[in-house]
């Protein structure tokens, strides 16, 4: 791949260049090109990566129409990127030239550097710019990409609870706020980032939307028939007693 390229589908599957997106053609190439994404530097064999464009009903043609897909990501990415070995073809590159790869490094770099916030919320704030939309595009809930789809979503809310969490022992309360407020909105039963929100409403003196947040997330909880977790009651006479949050008191 030229320097610079990426191959981008944490959102729409497309190419990264110095010049902008380009497309790998239709959908057909830009699902073997997922695939391909998926078993990265390893050998996906042919079958499989028919599956991946036609399912279980493959055409008769399928066999001239992959070497012909082949071919165009070739022409786009650079013969070199997509190696043949037998009955399979090998995705190689570089992990920066993914970004779900380079999107799963930087995770990991994330959790090595718990101990140190700012130096972690720069990091997870970098891996979660990668992301454009749901990844792999249009094919997010289809079968040979709901799983690893499934997979990357729930690592990005890791991420966020993260980065979220590290934003809060800053002090960065009061910017954090609205964040929280679409966060549990979107995840309604991640309890951690229910805590966080009245974590941070609680530091910013906002006790009577802090104690709402508390009634909010027992009444989501039992509309789902869970039960919070014990420590809400004594997160919620903190808030009315009006302790001093200066410390975290959400533990995730």
């Amino acid at each position: 791949m030229q320097p610079g390229a990426r191959i981008r589908v944490l959102g729409p599957i497309d190419v990264e260049t110095v010049d902008g997106p380009r497309s790998v053609g239709g959908r057909n190439a830009r699902r073997l090109l997922g695939a391909l994404v998926i078993g990265a530097g390893r050998a996906v064999s042919a079958d499989r990566l028919k599956w991946a464009i036609w399912g279980d009903t493959p055409p008769r043609s399928a066999d001239g129409s992959l070497q012909t897909y082949i071919a165009r990501l070739r022409a786009v990415l650079g013969a070199e990127t997509i190696e043949r070995a037998d009955h399979s073809y090998r995705l190689v590159v570089d992990r920066s030239q993914v970004d779900a790869i380079r999107f799963e490094d930087l995770v990991v770099a994330a959790t090595d550097l718990e101990h140190d916030p700012h130096r972690c919320v720069d990091v997870c704030r970098e891996a979660l710019n990668l992301w454009r939309g749901d990844p792999f595009g249009d094919f997010v809930d289809d079968e040979p990409f709901g799983l690893e789809s499934a997979r990357l979503a729930e690592l990005r809310t890791t991420v966020m609870e993260t980065a979220l969490g590290c934003e809060l022992a800053l002090g960065h309360h009061e910017i954090v706020v609205a964040e929280l407020e679409s966060a549990v909105e979107e995840h309604p039963y991640r309890e951690r980032l229910w805590y966080m929100l009245i974590e941070a409403l609680a530091r910013d003196e906002r006790r009577v939307e802090a104690l709402r947040a508390v009634g909010r997330l027992r009444s989501t909880l039992a509309a789902a028939g869970l039960e919070a977790r014990e420590d809400l009651d004594d997160l919620e006479l903190s808030v009315l007693r009006g302790d001093r949050h200066d410390q975290p008191i959400s533990s995730g």
